[in-house]
């Protein structure tokens, strides 16, 4: 039976995202009968900030009156800042008396995705993947504004507060080898979990998360994470972090999330005494907008080495002596020569 190299801890770190909020530049007169946006991030963000944050896709449709039928008014529309503020790159849309209104947005690192389904006044993210390419490991915001009623003149332009909608991971090594190893942490992976999902505006819901493929053997779902300081020997108490990657929001039902690492273990003399490919299998929630570490803790037992154990015969007695003999004749009273120190 093959060993697992260690348990994974709870996680050690849980950031919401999202809970700071700054107005970033505003590129129209909020009196303006011209629809327009103003963006928020937050302030700490991931990946996506005020300074980053350059461009989103919005989507738009209002009903009015006693008519159940939403009009669309923005189908993937790019939105980006310059120096006059947001701007879109279609013809103006106005605000209607009258109307109720709809808007969502996204952005993945100020890109787009081919996977949007915008029909009627409901957006969906279909299929969305978020594997090993490095064009799917990228930060994903949302943002809606529902129920604003459009006015003949004096409207607000729409407040988008975007949202971090995939979780984050990262791992944390530590050495607990004895003094005289050093270890080695690298090809980092992580397999076997959901990657590809749907996300819905209207509910702000992830779901229909699947495995692009199940065998383990041959992942095409695999992530690997890059080691911080890839070279960097450990001594014992010694840690390091893995970089950061996105996942999808899932809450596991059994352990078959698998981190996989390989290990090299050398001595005081800087030879290599092993070196193997590792794993540990786990069952994570992951919330949306949230980031995780995980703690691992490196040790001898766990990564396959046999420990060095003394044991004792069990047929010994150690309460029985046997008798020497000795046939030394003492004479008292007798003179006594003064020893030479070969004696």
């Amino acid at each position: 039976m093959k060993k697992t190299l260690f348990m994974l801890a709870a996680a050690s770190l849980a950031m919401t995202a999202c809970t700071n909020t700054e107005e970033v530049e505003q590129g129209f007169a909020r009196t303006s009968k011209q629809i327009g946006f103003v963006s928020h991030v937050n302030k700490n963000t991931r990946a996506l900030g005020n300074e980053s944050f350059k461009q989103f896709s919005v989507f738009g449709s209002y009903t009015k009156g006693t008519s159940t039928i939403p009009v669309q008014i923005f189908n993937k529309t790019i939105v980006t800042k310059g120096n006059e503020g947001w701007k879109y790159t279609d013809e103006a849309r106005y605000w209607i008396d009258g109307a109720t209104y709809k808007f969502y947005a996204y952005s993945k690192e100020n890109e787009t995705t081919n996977t949007t389904r915008f029909e009627g006044a409901e957006l969906t993210l279909d299929n969305y993947t978020v594997d090993g390419t490095e064009a799917n490991q990228k930060d994903l915001v949302f943002a809606s504004a529902v129920n604003i009623s459009g006015k003949e003149s004096g409207n607000e332009k729409v407040p988008f507060d975007f949202k971090h909608i995939l979780s984050k991971i990262a791992f944390n090594f530590t050495s607990n080898f004895p003094e005289d190893y050093t270890v080695t942490v690298d090809d980092v992976q992580i397999r076997n979990m959901r990657d590809k999902g749907t996300f819905t505006a209207s509910t702000g819901i992830w779901s229909n998360q699947t495995r692009s493929k199940e065998d383990d053997e041959n992942p095409d779902n695999m992530l690997t994470i890059d080691v911080v300081t890839p070279a960097n020997a450990l001594a014992k108490n010694e840690n390091i972090d893995t970089e950061s990657i996105y996942v999808l929001p899932f809450a596991y039902q059994s352990p078959n999330v698998r981190l996989y690492f390989r290990l090299t273990i050398k001595n005081r003399l800087g030879e290599t005494v092993s070196q193997k490919v590792n794993f540990g299998a786990f069952k994570p929630t992951w919330d949306k907008g949230k980031a995780y570490k995980y703690n691992v803790t490196l040790t001898g037992e766990e990564a396959g080495l046999e420990k060095i154990e003394f044991t004792t015969d069990e047929n010994m007695k150690l309460d029985d002596w046997e008798t020497g003999t000795d046939n030394i004749e003492f004479n008292f009273g007798s003179q006594v020569e003064t020893p030479t120190p070969e004696a």
